[in-house]
Order: C-alpha cells, then structure tokens, then sequence
C-alpha cells in the first residue's frame, strides 16, 4: 500500500483519516518485525564521514554593516563527524528523521522518503568527545522511524507502518514500538501498540508511562511502562509534537494549537492559539521553565508563557522561501538551538528574551535538532546527521579567575613581547602569537583557520584547544616555529597540519594531557615534545 506522504523541508505527512479499529492494544510478537541488526564495527565505520569536520564558525547576519570585530567570539563550535544515511535492503537511502539521547548513547530515526515504508535506527556513542562511534544500526522494513524517547531502560518508537504487511494494522499505519534494550543497544525484542490514524508523529515519556500523538484525525495516547497497555486516550486533530513537565502533557496540532493536558487523567487544562500551519508538516517544541518554544514553519519560531498562552517573543524567518522554514527547536542549558531549514541552524542565548548569536550554514537543509549535553545533533535530510559539540570551559583553573573573557575580535594578534590572559569559552579565526609575547588562555578555545607560533612566542593553553579543518584543498595548519612553546594542561585537537620548525617546543604538563593530529605531521631538527600525555593518533612519534 503506497503511504500518504510528502516531504515539506523535513518531513510532513499527508495525515488522512483512517479508520478506528478499536485494536489499540493488541501487541505483536518481535519476529513480526524481521529487525537486521548490524554490530560489525567495520561496516558501521564506513558510513562515519569526517569531511567537513573541525572547527566551525556562527554567522550574524545581524550585524549587516558593522565590522567582524562585533561579530560572535564567545560560542566556539566544532563539529566531529557527520553519520552518513543508512540503506535499506532494497538499496534504498535513508533520511534523518529524530534524535534522542540517552547518557553516552545518541539514538537516531530514519524514514523513507516517497511513497515506500522503509525505516532504520542507529546508535552512536559519545562517550570519547572527539571520536564518536557508531556502535550499532538497525533496519526495520516497511516501517518509518519517526520519533524517539526512552522509559526507563526502554525505548520508545513512534512509527508508521506498511498496513499491506501486517494485518493487525487494519488500515491504520499508526504504531508505537516499545524496544528492550540490552546495555544500551538496540535488540528485535518488541511490544506493539496499534493506533489510529495514518502516523504516529512524537513520542514523550515520564517514569511511569509513555504518550504518542498522531496526526490527522488523531489522538494524544497515555501507555503504561510496565503493562504496555493503552491508559488513556484524548482526541485533537492534526498533532504534531508533544513535550512534558513535570505533571502536564502539552502538545501542538497544526489547525488547533498548544493543548495542556493533566498528565495522570488527561483532562484538558488550557488551550491556546499559534500560527495556522501548513498540513501534515512535522514541528517540534521544547520547554525552559515556563517558557514553550515552538516551531512555526515559515511563521518562524515562537516563545508562549506556558501558564497564560501569552506570546513572549516571535522569530520570524529573516528570508522568505519554500524551504526556509523553521522545523524543529531545542533547548539546552541556556541556549535555543532553532533547525530553520535552507538558512541552516540558528542559535540564541536565552534571557528575559533570545537573542540571536548567530547561524551556522548546514549544508542541504537544518530539518532536525536536538541538543544535550555538549552536543548538537542537526539533521540534513538525505545528508544525514550532523554532530557537532559545544567547547564549553569544564575545568576551573584557581590562578585563572583573576583573567578576563577574550574580546579582541576575530583575528588574535599579539605583537611582539605582548603578554595577554583570558578564560572561558572563546571563538576565533586565526592567532599569530609573535617574537617574545605569551599568550596564556584557560578554558576552551577554538581557532577556524591558522595558528602560528613565531621564533620566541609562547601559548599556554590550559582546558581545550581545537584547531583548524579537516582535509582542506589549502590545508589548515598549526606552527610552531624556532624557539617558539606550545604549553598543554588538557586537550588538543588540530584537525588540519601541525608543522613543527627547526626548535620549536611542546611541553605536556600535568599526566591527563593528550593530542590528537588528524592531519600531516612535519618536524625540523632540534624539535623537543615533553612531558606526560596521550598522542591519539600515534602521530608525534
């Protein structure tokens, strides 16, 4: 059976009605399922690309007319890998459609894009912050993945599936799986919930129940942890997300809006108004406080006062377009991380109002976010899943409170015997470091482009250095020139070159230091590396 599907900048789903079967809580066993499941390291390795890896830059387009010295240097980003698409058994690829994430273990749904049912899940681990890996993956035929959650050790899958293959379906593709895990990884043991409805659009869940909306004619369902047994059921038309607190249930539909539910009977509370949406298209929202943000598709992004409805602030989409649409939002520990479509990812810092930090460019489309803890998860359509991680400052340094934060623009330049302190968390696009200056930087740093040591010049570099770009055609490079010291108290990524000159000096201190060279190594006479550390790559032999 073809499915009623279209794909508007991410994925929306033409939602028809279908009809109830009252079939709502009959579970089908795993072997239904026919799950392939790949764990082969070598074969996952293949579909983890470094391409575009390394450090990456915000944009404010904001600041049209005004010098790069403005622009952001405080919020340095790198990006570690991409995770190329998997393909289907048919030799079908596959497109992003959610993240979840769940301590060291990110977890990532795929659908098939068209008029085939065909989805996958994958299991990337984060647990090294510079090395993830795709530890296993998952294709499950004539079903589309998409949405993601856990409960408890659990994880949760909203789904639609192929009703030509599986009769329980009953014209209704509709499902949410609940997979058992086992230390994390994903295994073909399921309980099915069949619900009405073309789709099951987003997946929630607290300790002791898991909920699902569907679009179309649809319904918000409530199912127990343990029993897998529907709850609770409450109708809307046209749902599309779903988020929690810590006692209500919010959703969003297209045509009827945000609608707070009490989470243990499921009685309505309050309603309020957004912007009309297109239909069938997937949005996302997510909570701060008090604060609901929601995706708006071509009406941009807004911020509701979850209590009252009212709106606090409106983002509107900065350039008008089929494909510039926001798609998805996600909060994380004061930032807004907003997926706007062909105009990449935008991000906010959160106050009494955001305000924009800028945009990163995402080639393809920004269809998805989702970020948590250090790290952002941007969904490319067919270009697969974007991992970028936040270089935040994780270590105090006592003789380092005294420093003040970096500000002095993009391009750091110290002449020479210059002498420069600075901590936190800094972002910048190249540093010369000249004859006698020292430049000491506790935090995080990330440097775009180049960064040259000259004959005397000294960086001490305390928390975390990451540098450059990977496998450029005009290869990013670290040097360190004749009597020039690059002191390490923490970690070093160079994702480019590190060209070591005749004397030129690398001092490790402490006994957790470590580097990591993705690129080319090339050392004069007389070069001197000392100390404790870890060399990653094996390259400084």
């Amino acid at each position: 059976m073809k499915k009623n599907v279209y794909l508007l900048s991410f994925l929306a789903m033409s939602l028809l009605i279908g009809c109830d079967d009252n079939n709502d809580n009959k579970n089908d066993g795993q072997s239904s399922n026919n799950i392939t499941i790949t764990s082969d390291q070598s074969t996952l390795n293949q579909r983890l690309d470094l391409t575009n890896s390394g450090v990456i830059s915000i944009e404010n387009g904001a600041l049209t007319g005004k010098s790069a010295e403005t622009t952001n240097t405080s919020f340095p980003l790198v990006q570690i890998a991409e995770v190329k698409p998997p393909v289907d058994a048919n030799g079908r690829t596959l497109q992003a459609s959610h993240v979840t994430v769940n301590g060291n273990y990110a977890y990532v749904s795929y659908i098939m894009r068209g008029d085939a049912y065909s989805g996958a899940i994958d299991v990337i681990d984060v647990s090294d912050p510079y090395k993830p890996k795709l530890v296993t993956s998952a294709l499950i035929p004539s079903t589309d993945i998409t949405s993601l959650t856990f409960s408890g050790s659990n994880l949760i899958i909203g789904a639609a599936k192929d009703v030509d293959k599986d009769t329980q379906l009953a014209g209704n593709p509709a499902i949410v799986f609940n997979m058992e895990l086992s230390s994390g990884l994903l295994t073909d043991k399921l309980k099915t919930n069949y619900l009405e409805s073309r789709v099951t659009t987003d997946v929630a869940a607290n300790a002791s129940n898991y909920f699902a909306v569907t679009g179309d004619n649809g319904s918000l369902f409530k199912v127990n942890s343990s029993t897998k047994v529907i709850a609770g059921k409450a109708a809307m038309a046209d749902l599309r997300s779903i988020a929690l607190t810590s006692d209500k249930v919010v959703t969003l539909s297209g045509t009827k809006g945000v609608n707070i539910y009490n989470q243990s009977t499921l009685a309505l509370q309050k309603s309020f108004t957004t912007s009309v949406d297109v239909s069938g298209a997937k949005r996302t929202m997510d909570i701060d406080g008090t604060k609901l943000f929601v995706s708006e598709g071509s009406n941009g992004l807004g911020v509701y006062d979850i209590n009252s409805g009212s709106k606090l602030q409106t983002i509107g989409i900065a350039t008008s377009g089929e494909d510039n649409v926001t798609n998805a939002v996600s909060f994380n520990d004061g930032y807004a991380f907003v997926a706007n479509g062909a105009l990449g990812l935008n991000v906010y810092q959160s106050a009494t109002q955001l305000n924009l930090l800028g945009s990163v460019g995402i080639a393809g489309s920004s269809n998805y976010v989702k970020s948590s803890g250090d790290y952002i998860y941007v969904a490319s359509g067919t270009g697969g899943l974007k991992i970028i991680k936040m270089e935040k400052p994780n270590t105090t340094f006592a003789s380092c409170l005294t420093y003040g934060l970096y500000n002095q623009g993009r391009d750091l330049i110290l002449n020479s015997n210059d002498i420069k302190s600075y901590q936190g968390a800094t972002a910048i696009n190249s540093a010369i470091i000249n004859s006698g200056a020292v430049l000491t930087h506790c935090g995080s740093i990330a440097v775009l482009s180049n960064l040259t040591l000259n004959s005397g010049g000294t960086f001490n570099m305390r928390g975390s250095l990451s540098q450059g770009k990977y496998q450029q055609s005009t290869p990013t490079e670290l040097i360190i020139n004749n009597n020039a010291t690059l002191q390490v108290e923490g970690s070093v990524v160079i994702w480019g070159d590190l060209r070591l000159n005749s004397g030129a000096k690398i001092n490790f201190i402490g006994n957790t230091s470590s580097i990591t060279i993705y690129g080319k190594v090339t050392k004069g006479t007389g070069v001197t590396i000392t100390g404790n550390y870890v060399d990653t790559e094996n390259k400084l032999k």
